[in-house]
């Protein structure tokens, strides 16, 4: 489920495992893995079972079982100062992945959770339940028209309703999820520092008051906002999310 992306030349930087988007895969990290060039941590994307529209159709797995895996896999590598990234939908796993790490006792450095906001429990409910009313085709069109997945296009229609399928799984999961930490706040909260990155022109991310509404899951959130780069950042500005992990995961010369 883990694949590694890059090296890091400095064994301390730790290692960076990400989670994709809704709907995407491992690949989608290798802008930001090439971008950083093995300075800052080593990249390890989570390839997500049903993602690969080159593959072999294979049924999607539940958040909770994709989470139990990764935290297997990062505390059998013996992965040190681990460093979790979501994007978009991928923050519900990393969230829960930061939770289970730390309840193991498994230290994490940082978590980034990228383009999205918490939001409120019942419009979360509310989307999940749209999703789940329709189709793959609807979805896939969707994807293009609203949110500006160009890449889709460059797909024939059985394989974009795929990608529509793996969106609404992923996205659905992370509504309801998100929703039940809304309506049940956990009793202990991420002692990890939370980076909210996001762009300035992702209508998702809007308004930026609410961005620091990731407080009720963590005790420590600060913002890093980049100047443009939409929703789908990790494509489109990969230098400028490669900075910002950079910047958050400095590290003291050797003495």
């Amino acid at each position: 489920m883990l694949e590694r992306l890059s090296e890091s030349a400095d064994a301390r930087a730790g290692a960076l495992v990400c989670f994709p988007y809704a709907g995407g895969n491992a690949v989608n990290f290798h802008p930001l893995a090439r971008a950083l060039g093995g300075r800052g941590p080593a990249v390890y994307a989570v390839e997500l079972p049903g993602h690969d529209v080159a593959a072999a159709r294979e049924p999607f797995a539940p958040l909770e079982q994709v989470v139990e895996r990764v935290v297997d896999e990062i505390t059998g590598l013996g992965l040190s100062r681990v460093l979790l990234w979501g994007h978009s939908s991928g923050t519900a796993p990393a969230v829960e992945t930061a939770r289970r790490l730390e309840q193991r006792g498994v230290g994490v450095a940082r978590v980034f959770l990228a383009a999205q906001l918490l939001g409120e429990a019942a419009e979360r409910l509310g989307s999940a339940e749209r999703l789940e009313r329709g189709s793959d085709a609807e979805i896939a069109a969707g994807l293009s028209t609203d949110l500006g997945l160009t890449a889709l296009g460059e797909l024939d229609a059985q394989r974009a309703e795929y990608v529509g399928a793996a969106y609404r799984h992923d996205c659905a999961a992370a509504h309801r999820y998100f929703a039940g930490l809304l309506e049940t706040p956990p009793d202990v909260k991420l002692s990890a520092p939370v980076t909210v990155v996001v762009a300035a022109d992702d209508p998702v991310t809007a308004p930026p008051e609410r961005r620091l509404d990731w407080r009720l899951l963590a005790d420590r959130v600060d913002v890093h906002e980049l100047p443009d780069g939409g929703h789908w950042f990790l494509r489109t500005r990969p230098a400028e999310a490669a900075r910002t992990v950079l910047r958050a995961t400095v590290l003291p010369a050797p003495s």
